[in-house]
């Protein structure tokens, strides 16, 4: 079955006209702001020809032959995330509140979970997790990068699992792996690769997924469930098979011109409606009321001070979590922040922690020319106090670096270091 022929299913043939002559188009781009780290007026004097995105607060659409931000400087300091606008959706419309119990089963590379944690003020707990563990650790890399703390990063096959978690969280998000059809403009590859025969593989895979993420979902509880597919096969059908097989429950979402409503089980993102890319999504709801997560008691027992009771010690490396839950089953990548090695009575604090912390001892602001200079890698001549220092520019944190007292030494990964010209 051709791909344009598979679509009228749900698709009227001037709407598959219309979506066809769409994907001639070249993609739209989109950042994800992180307010902790740069204010909406700051973004744009520096990016004055961003648009607002019309959905999602503090997201922004931008022209990507204007502003390569993935090479901007700022994108290292982790002041934006970089993500599909369509793809900002499912987040925004699960709606994260601090305090909330979180699974993001499919996470890689973390948007949906970096856009989640932002929303819960890096409150309550996301276990955000890829059952391939190279792609589990980009997760880690953009948790590290924008300043994370309640993310817990995992590489778990949940299949393995999951009677463990019944009933278990707040919200879920299921972004499942699909056919790809809705990346047709992104990735020529997604063209050449799709077949009707590889849509109705995904769609068993996701209706296994489906049901068992509604299972770990807490009575009274909300998942989100989505795919990069145009295919009804991977979108209605799947949702079909959970309603037939659960008591679960349709969450109508508010009505949108940008929005192509299907048959009442959710929307499509379409490429002739939306500027973004193809996308389906679900809201669903397990009757009931739900229950405030309690989670479990910890306490700081270091002597560092974070924004978090729960300090651990994991090796000879000290992490600090925004909640403690038992994590026994649970293949941990990341847990929470990394703070630093223990070094006999010496902590040797990490990138990630630079990132997170928001008050420290010894905080010097630094000149952009000295910015520049120290992402390349370079020593910064400072006469200060000895002693690890954090280095800010314009009060964002770049990292905790060490002075001798007259050179602050670059403690920069080297893997982070690289020239920028702007």
């Amino acid at each position: 079955m051709e791909f344009l022929e598979h679509l009228n299913k749900y698709l009227k043939q001037n709407e598959i006209d219309q979506l066809e002559e769409s994907l001639k188009n070249e993609s739209k781009h989109a950042l994800l702001l992180n307010t902790n780290k740069m204010s909406e007026e700051a973004l744009l004097s520096m990016f004055p020809h961003l648009m607002k995105h019309p959905i999602v607060k503090n997201a922004y659409l931008y022209e990507k032959d204007e502003y390569d931000l993935g090479k901007s400087i700022f994108h290292s300091l982790g002041c934006f995330y970089l993500q599909e606008p369509s793809a900002m959706i499912p987040a925004f419309l699960l709606n994260p509140k601090p305090g909330d119990f979180v699974l993001d089963l499919c996470a890689a590379p973390g948007g949906k979970s970096m856009q989640t944690s932002l929303l819960m003020d890096n409150k309550g707990l996301i276990i955000s997790n890829d059952i391939a563990k190279n792609r589990a650790f980009a997760i880690s890399e953009n948790s590290e990068r924008l300043g994370r703390g309640n993310l817990l990063i995992t590489n778990n096959d949940f299949s393995l699992i999951y009677t463990k978690f019944l009933n278990h969280f707040d919200k879920i998000i299921l972004d499942a792996p699909c056919s790809g059809s809705g990346m047709f403009r992104k990735d020529d590859k997604m063209i050449q690769d799709w077949s009707y025969q590889k849509v109705l593989k995904y769609a068993e895979i996701q209706k296994e997924l489906v049901l068992m993420s509604y299972q770990m979902l807490k009575p009274g509880g909300t998942m989100v469930y989505s795919t990069c597919s145009f295919s009804y096969e991977e979108d209605e059908e799947v949702i079909d098979y959970l309603l037939d097989n659960s008591d679960a429950q349709i969450i109508e979402i508010e009505n949108n011109p940008l929005y192509y409503k299907s048959q009442g089980k959710g929307i499509h993102l379409l490429p002739s409606l939306f500027p973004g890319e193809g996308h389906y999504i679900a809201l669903i709801k397990k009757p009931g009321t739900c229950l405030t997560t309690h989670y479990e008691k910890a306490e700081n027992k270091s002597q560092i001070k974070t924004n978090y009771p729960n300090v651990c010690k994991y090796g000879d490396y000290l992490f600090a979590m925004s909640e403690k839950i038992n994590t026994k089953l649970l293949n941990i990548v990341r847990y929470g922040v990394k703070i630093g090695e223990l070094n006999k009575d010496e902590i040797k604090y990490d990138h990630h922690y630079a990132h997170f912390v928001h008050e420290f001892s010894g905080e010097k602001e630094i000149s952009f020319e000295d910015l520049l200079k120290y992402y390349q890698g370079e020593s910064l001549n400072y006469q200060i106090s000895k002693g690890y220092v954090l280095l800010k520019y314009q009060g964002i944190n770049v990292d905790i670096a060490k002075s001798d007292g007259r050179i602050i030494k670059n403690r920069l990964p080297k893997g982070l270091r690289r020239k920028y010209t702007f």
